[in-house]
């Protein structure tokens, strides 16, 4: 009987994996998909400590910072698992992570804030490309369809997240206020409660995100070549007992190594789509609640905003998965290429109204789901080889993405 359970988890394996991967991108997508939500709330916070108004441009710079550490500092994973068991990797990263969430509970000023999300972002990066590389792994045929699923699981920490905002820090729904400052006006919270209770926001996240990452530590880990060919015959619909443990012919394609990927063209346009791409995601995800409240003076509604967008932008990562898989790489983004543009554009326009603006940040959020296909597009494009390093790389163009930002 024994026996027979440890047949039926090894057999299904790839699927533990999917399960540990979604829970693990929804734990490193908490901070950086709520930080939007969050901002608002720690420059009050800031101003209740200091008297001094941090400006909007200067908060706004905290997504880019978060980004940043996540893009540039993604490919030490892949170098750091030649080095050490996966699992090993796993659990120093995951619990380095909550560690550091935890300890954001006592950030009281700008600077502590930006150290913060530098070294979240340097964690979490890393987290991302380890988990995409176990999903390309284990997942060869399926990679669209698997990197869409955890990319749901992704966005729906936005939602999870803002959520966690609102029932902490301001469950009365208190409004912000306009504050005159000799720095000029700014929309600010004062109200006692919402003030004290902003950092517990940290403490909640660490909790659950603790919760998250605890599978994964005993799960997680690169499949044998056996394990890659009885996994890829299960997800194809056929028999266990037809499966041979033996490597297979792998379809003709491409399967550059790291020199090679620098001198093909088709990596730069893909660096290239992925670079303008990511402002629309900076600002859909990031700055939405700093660009509707100026117009829109409902605390509630905002982070509603943030929680619906959070819903498209997943629903958008399993559908732009699925797509991918059906018509390619080069269809897919083709689409989301020329979309995107008119759709951030509006952003400024549609604030005006409500209902509109939640249309909006919605629809943007849906179509920048399309990030969750930059794995599956560099295994499409460039070869399996060295999957997590040529994700890491192609995934720094977020980071020039950040600067131009």
């Amino acid at each position: 009987m024994a026996a027979s359970g440890r047949s039926f988890f090894a057999r299904y394996y790839n699927w533990w994996v999917l399960a540990c991967v979604c829970l693990g991108s929804m734990a490193f997508g908490l901070p950086f998909f709520s930080y939007g939500a969050l901002l608002p709330y720690l420059s009050s916070s800031f101003y209740h400590t200091s008297g001094k108004v941090t400006s909007q441009a200067a908060m706004a710079l905290q997504p880019v910072i978060l980004l940043m550490g996540i893009t540039l500092t993604g490919s030490l994973s892949s170098v750091l698992e030649y080095y050490m068991s996966v699992r090993v990797l796993n659990f120093l990263l995951s619990t380095g992570f909550v560690l550091v969430v935890g300890f954001s509970y006592f950030i009281n000023n700008y600077v502590v804030l930006t150290i913060v999300a530098v070294i979240i972002g340097m964690i979490g990066g890393q987290i991302n490309v380890c988990n995409v590389a176990r999903l390309s792994e284990w997942n060869p045929r399926k990679s669209g369809a698997a990197n869409g699923i955890m990319g749901f699981f992704m966005g729906m920490s936005g939602l999870v997240g803002s959520v966690m905002c609102s029932a902490v820090i301001n469950p009365f729904n208190r409004e912000p206020e306009l504050v005159n400052t000799t720095s000029g006006e700014a929309m600010l919270f004062l109200d006692d409660y919402v003030v004290e209770h902003t950092n517990d926001i940290w403490l909640a996240w660490a909790g659950a995100i603790a919760i998250m990452f605890l599978p994964g530590i005993f799960i997680l880990r690169p499949p044998t070549p056996e394990e890659v060919c009885t996994q890829d015959d299960i997800l194809s619909g056929d028999s266990f007992e037809s499966v041979e443990l033996l490597p297979r012919t792998k379809p003709a394609g491409p399967d550059y190594g790291i020199k090679e990927l620098f001198r093909t063209p088709k990596f730069y346009i893909l660096y290239l789509i992925i670079l303008i791409l990511s402002l629309t995601l900076l600002t859909s995800t990031e700055l939405y609640k700093f660009i509707g409240i100026e117009a829109i003076n409902d605390d509630k509604f905002l982070n509603l905003v943030g929680a619906l967008g959070a819903v498209s932008n997943a629903f958008g990562r399993v559908t732009w998965g699925l797509i991918l898989d059906r018509f390619g790489t080069r269809a897919t983004y083709t689409v989301a290429f020329f979309i995107q543009g008119p759709l951030t554009i509006a952003l400024h326009y549609s604030k005006w109204n409500k209902w509109g603006y939640l249309a909006n940040i919605c629809i943007v959020s849906f179509c920048t789901g399309i990030f969750t296909c930059i794995a599956p597009a560099c295994q499409e494009l460039f070869g399996s080889r060295d999957i997590s390093l040529k994700y890491a790389l192609t995934l720094s163009a977020e980071s020039i993405g950040c600067v131009l930002f």
